[in-house]
């Protein structure tokens, strides 16, 4: 090796041997785990009969329903499909709309239109509405999930909302303080 590098390459060390200083004040604590603490609002909406007298549709005023829900925010339906047995107990299973059902006589899909002041369930397909089973159209029941916009920006890819029970886990939703609104 050339005896004129020697020297320089001791210079850079003894230079890159002095970058050290006293550490920095600790940084903010991180995020724990893998959910979200979520201000959003979760209710459901129960008592729904779909009728040619409502056009088969049935709307909710956030307004007169006292739930705050500003424009951004992302709002989930879930429609209860009935309960599964898990273990002992019989739990409520739900699924996101759009759903749709297939009957002998055509496609019934149950559906949802949201504005900033309202919400409206409604049934669409190819089938009569008029002559679809009452199990179909009578005292349904709706699960909404309003999730703030930062929050559902901040979580898109890391949760599959069309799953109830993740979307439960990653927000950390008390089930047992959900409000029931009956439809009017």
């Amino acid at each position: 090796m050339n005896k004129k590098l020697i020297p320089l390459l001791l210079v850079l060390v003894a230079l890159f041997q002095g970058c050290r200083g006293p550490e920095g004040p600790p940084g903010p604590q991180g995020q724990q785990g893998t959910s979200t603490n979520v201000t959003g609002t979760t209710f459901d909406f129960v008592d729904v009969d779909f009728t040619t007298a409502n056009d088969f549709q049935v709307s909710l005023s956030f307004d007169d329903a006292d739930i705050e829900v500003l424009e951004s925010d992302a709002v989930l339906v879930y429609i209860n499909w009935g309960d599964v047995k898990v273990g002992t107990e019989n739990l409520p299973a739900y699924r996101l709309l759009t759903q749709t059902a297939f009957l002998t006589n055509g496609i019934l899909t149950y559906n949802f239109d949201r504005t900033r002041d309202d919400l409206s369930v409604f049934l669409d397909g190819t089938v009569n509405r008029a002559t679809v089973a009452s199990s179909y159209t009578t005292d349904q029941s709706f699960r909404v999930v309003v999730i703030p916009a930062d929050f559902a920006a901040r979580t898109s890819g890391q949760v599959d909302y069309s799953d109830y029970n993740a979307v439960v886990k990653q927000f950390n939703i008390d089930e047992s303080k959900i409000v029931k609104i009956k439809a009017k």
